[in-house]
């Protein structure tokens, strides 16, 4: 099961691109609506992926604690920087994807692209098999 964990104050903002993924066997989606929610989940449970959307310029932060707790988690994160300076921004945090205000389909089948092409769904895959 591909455990994926949206935190977001407004879930609203990410509610398509979760019905998307959802969509996919074996893929769960677990809410977060703050960040203190969001370490509480962390803390019981294993996610392959975090997905932020945080006002106030809060994501980044909160993506660095959690990376530091799991630096296996897998990390998407919505941002209004421009590519290059995301990809400073967040160079050597695990962050695989950058996604736009309020993702859709479109953004959803990008991430589970990117995320077989970097073998988290393929593990998901083979220890599905094992059971």
């Amino acid at each position: 099961m591909l455990k994926i964990l949206m935190v977001c104050n407004d879930p609203g903002s990410l509610i398509d691109l979760a019905g998307q993924l959802s969509k996919r066997d074996l893929v769960s989606v677990v809410w977060a609506e703050s960040q203190q929610e969001a370490r509480a989940l962390i803390a019981k449970d294993r996610f392959d992926v975090l997905v932020v959307d945080l006002a106030n310029g809060s994501a980044l932060p909160f993506v660095k604690e959690v990376v530091k707790t799991d630096p296996f988690i897998n990390c998407a994160m919505v941002s209004h920087l421009s590519k290059e300076e995301f990809h400073e921004t967040t160079e050597g945090l695990g962050v695989f994807m950058q996604l736009p205000v309020s993702p859709g389909a479109e953004e959803a089948k990008r991430m589970l692209d990117l995320l077989e092409s970097i073998g988290v769904l393929t593990a998901v895959d083979k220890e599905r098999m094992r059971q």
